[in-house]
């Protein structure tokens, strides 16, 4: 009787322990919650050095699979890959619309965590975007009027000379 708890003690924390789930290419038979930073790190990873014709592939079959299943991971694949994906692929603006579509309740701590992320990225890339372009006009602005000054300084030294000429 005394083995027969130890045993069972034993299978039972045997059944508490951690599995390790490995992705594989292709669908997956089997419903999985995979959510971890560790696959998302790896989902970025696999993508950003993709040539381009396979991001494309990607980006449509990511489409795909979000307009077939709209769950909360296909949405963050594709929002993570429309995000900071390669720049033939990105567009921060679908990226954000699907990261406010994201329902927080279905969505685990990790899921969440990737989303505020993403979102976080996208406004920071999107203020320095508008900061450049306001020092850029400025910088065109500061061209022109140093322009200006020293053509009007090339006029007053030709005045100048002209007047010491004279003398």
């Amino acid at each position: 009787m005394r083995n027969l708890i130890v045993v069972i003690s034993l299978v039972g924390l045997v059944g508490c322990q951690p599995v390790t789930v490995h992705r594989s290419e292709g669908p997956v038979p089997v419903q999985v919650r995979v959510d971890d930073a560790a696959y998302w790190l790896e989902e970025w990873v696999r993508i950003k050095d993709l040539a381009e014709d396979e991001l494309q592939l990607t980006l449509d079959t990511r489409k795909q699979e979000f307009e077939k299943t709209p769950n909360t991971r296909n949405r963050l694949r594709l929002a993570l890959l429309l995000a900071e994906g390669p720049k033939p692929v990105r567009d921060q603006v679908a990226a954000q619309k699907l990261l406010k579509g994201l329902d927080a309740e279905q969505a685990s701590s990790s899921a969440k965590a990737l989303a505020a992320l993403l979102e976080q990225v996208i406004g920071e890339q999107r203020w320095a975007g508008d900061k450049i372009t306001e020092l850029r006009t400025k910088l065109d602005e500061t061209s022109t009027r140093v322009e200006e000054l020293e053509r009007q300084l090339q006029e007053l030294t030709d005045i100048e000379q002209s007047i010491q000429q004279r003398e």
